[in-house]
Order: C-alpha cells, then structure tokens, then sequence
C-alpha cells in the first residue's frame, strides 16, 4: 500500500467537471511541451495523486508537481489557500522538485510564492506558457494544445495537416480518458481508495510519443474513425456542460454518467453506437457524423431522465414499453419516408451490415426528433415483407425489427418520465 500524508490521501477527489477536462488538457499540454524540450529525464505522469497532475521520473522521483485552478476570480488573494497548500507538498519530491500553478484567468499578481523553510513550505511559481502568457482560459486550452501539437511535429520533421493533428489530439485524450475510466472502476469496484486508484494508472511519455506519432485517419481506419467520432461525442459533451453548469433547469449528471461510458467503450461497443444514433448509415466514415447530429443526441439525454448506461448503450426502459434509444434521427415531412427506406435498405441486407439488425432488435423504441406521432417501422413500410436475410432465420427477430417504434423527443419525455 502506498504511503502518503493524509492531506493527500483526503484531497485526490474528482474536481467540478470542467475543471477536471481542463486539467487533463493542461498535462497533456505540458507533457508534450517536455517532449520538445527533449527533457529525457520525464518517464509518466499521473493524474490527481499528489497534485492535479505530477511528472514522474523512472526512478519514480517527483520531477513538477502542477496545481490547476480554473476559479473566476482575478485577485491574487482567492488563490493564496491553493498555493500554500501547493508549497507543503513534500510526497517523492526532492530539492530539484519544481512547483507549478495553473490559472484559467488573468491574475493582479503572477509573481512567485516565496519559500518558508522554517514552515516546511517551497517555492511555487506561475505557469507560463509558450506564447509567454501565465494563464489560458478553459475555452482556449484546445488551440493552445493544436499550437503544441503542431509545435513537436515540425520538431520531429512529421507532417503536418489539420485532420492530422485533430486525430493526434483524439488518441492523447482517449488515452488519457482510458486511465481515468481505469482508476473509476478500481475504486468503485475493486475498494481501491481514490487516491491508490489513481495512482495506479500512470500515462508513459512513451505512449505519448506513439500517440504523435500516429497516423493520419484514412478513409478505411474505422477504428480511427470512431476515435474522431468518439471524440465529438466527448468534446461536445464536454462544450455543453461547462456552459450549462449554473442553469438549473436542466439536470447535467445522465450527460456527465454518458460521458464515463463513452470514454471508455471498445470498438465494438463504440461502433454499435455509431449505428444507433443514424442507423439508416451503410457504413462506418467521416462523413458520418457532425456536430449537428451529437447535438440532437445529447439534448435528448440532457432532456430525459433516468438514463441506463451498464450493459451496452446508454437507453431508457419502460416496463410496460421495453427500452428506448437515443438516437440523432430528424424525420421531417421532407425526409420521414426517406429515411424509413434507407432503414429497411439496411436491415434486408444484413450481411453487409449485421450491427444495424443487431441495434434494431435490441431496441423496442427509437427516439428521434419529429413533430409525428409514435409509429412503428412496419406501419410505415411498404416493403416489410423484404426482411428475408435476417441472420439465424429467425422469425422473432424478425417480427422485433418490424415492430420497432419511433417516437419523439417530447413523446418519449411523456412515457419515460410520467
């Protein structure tokens, strides 16, 4: 068992959530900005152990220890707690150990916090960053991490495009997101304390450089793909909660709980989601989502309540009505029947695409954006007796699929939530 003062065993607890995206971004920042300086003595970094975020030597000495705020206040003096309690931090540092804090705001007074030896305290100083500033706010942190990115691959003489670096940024936050996904599920189910959880998922400069060094998404990478689209399910969840963090008409933990399951899911699971939320797609590409459709998605989840996210896909469950899944579907008058079609195209070809079926069956009812009253996919079908190549032949399944249901958002509400 690691040994740790109690200050630090108490205070490792998961922060407001825009502040705990924003210091993941933060390490990844700096770690990168190692990567340039070509500082071969950074072996890891963890997360919420004896800081916000910590850089590790092999030798498991503590090389900066960083604090991370992202309060409003542009005084110094709403700061002093925070830097005093980073001074004291003494776990595996040394004298060379260097003590960094991180602001999301102009501050009156960026000058270092002088050491107290004769109170065990250390020197702390302000972050700057490579644009010189000393502090970035929580809506530039991603262009500060593009600028960084962009920075070590003309270092390393790498190409350098947008989709190239959008990607690189996709697999650094999966990476990071996976570890913290890890720690969650060691504390909550393996009685790990919070702090021995996460100090238990070190993220190597190592796998960091196989990051940057990965490459470009082509058109066939469906697993590179469904990291792009994971990524603007995350980064947009992310946009939503932090600017909805003080209305208090909408209920922000189903989109918060999403985002745990989301970040953590295999391909497979993944690439069932994909599916479910436009499953009248062919195939897995780029063109296959948007912002626009992760937005229909998630202001249902935002809209309902009593999300289900263990076992397969975030859904909703009804006794009497079976299960619903969100999905970003608009039947508009203009497209309604368009969109049936392309559906049951789809399902009478299974074997080219045995996971819409799968989503189909599943699922009793699909939540869609539409003005329509809920209706089943047989009654609008003028081809249900297409469905001929269901897999296993089996004529349940096949009654399930007929019978699968839209039905609106505010349709949905009603049912779900009576």
């Amino acid at each position: 068992m690691t040994v740790v003062t109690n200050q630090i065993a108490n205070s490792s607890a998961i922060p407001a959530w825009s502040g705990f995206v924003y210091q993941g971004k933060v390490a990844l920042y700096h770690a990168i900005r190692i990567l340039i300086q070509g500082d071969n003595n950074a072996h890891y970094l963890k997360v919420e152990t004896l800081d916000d975020f910590v850089i590790h030597a092999s030798n498991h000495d503590v090389i900066s220890l960083h604090q991370v705020k992202t309060m409003q206040s542009g005084y110094r003096s709403a700061y002093n707690g925070a830097l005093k309690q980073a001074s004291k931090v003494v776990d595996r540092c040394n004298s060379n150990t260097k003590r960094w804090f991180h602001v999301s705001i102009k501050v009156d007074d960026f000058s270092d916090r002088e050491a107290n030896a004769t109170e065990g305290e250390f020197l702390v100083q302000f972050y700057s960053y490579h644009d010189g500033r000393q502090y970035v706010e929580t809506g530039n942190i991603d262009t500060k991490l593009t600028e960084i990115v962009t920075q070590y691959l003309e270092s390393q003489n790498l190409t350098v495009t947008d989709l190239l670096v959008d990607h690189k940024l996709a697999k650094l936050q999966m990476l990071l997101a996976a570890r913290v996904n890890l720690a969650h599920h060691r504390n909550q189910h393996e009685d790990m304390k919070k702090f021995e959880a996460a100090d238990s998922i070190p993220v190597y400069f190592s796998e960091i450089e196989e990051c940057l060094y990965s490459e470009a998404i082509q058109d066939d990478d469906y697993d590179a793909i469904l990291f792009k689209f994971r990524k603007t399910l995350l980064d947009r969840t992310d946009s939503l909660l932090e600017v909805n963090q003080d209305n208090l008409s909408l209920d922000l933990n189903d989109l918060c709980r999403c985002r745990h399951v989301i970040a953590g899911m295999e391909i497979e699971r993944l690439t069932r989601l994909y599916y479910s939320k436009v499953p009248n797609q062919k195939s897995i590409s780029l063109s296959g989502f948007s912002e626009a459709t992760v937005d229909i998605y998630l202001d249902i989840i935002a809209e309902i309540q009593g999300i289900r996210i263990a076992n397969d896909l975030p859904h909703y469950y009804k006794s009497h009505l079976g299960t619903f899944l969100p999905t970003a579907m608009q039947f508009r008058r203009t497209n309604k029947q368009l969109n049936i079609n392309d559906i049951q195209d789809n399902v009478s070809g299974m074997r080219g695409n045995p996971v819409v079926q799968d989503v189909l069956y599943d699922y009793e009812n699909l939540i869609v954006e539409m003005n329509s009253s809920p209706f089943k996919l047989s009654d609008q079908s003028s081809s249900a007796g297409r469905f001929t190549d269901i897999s296993e032949a089996d004529e349940n399944r096949l009654t399930k699929i007929n019978n699968v249901r839209f039905v609106s958002v505010c349709d949905a509400s009603g049912e779900i939530n009576d």
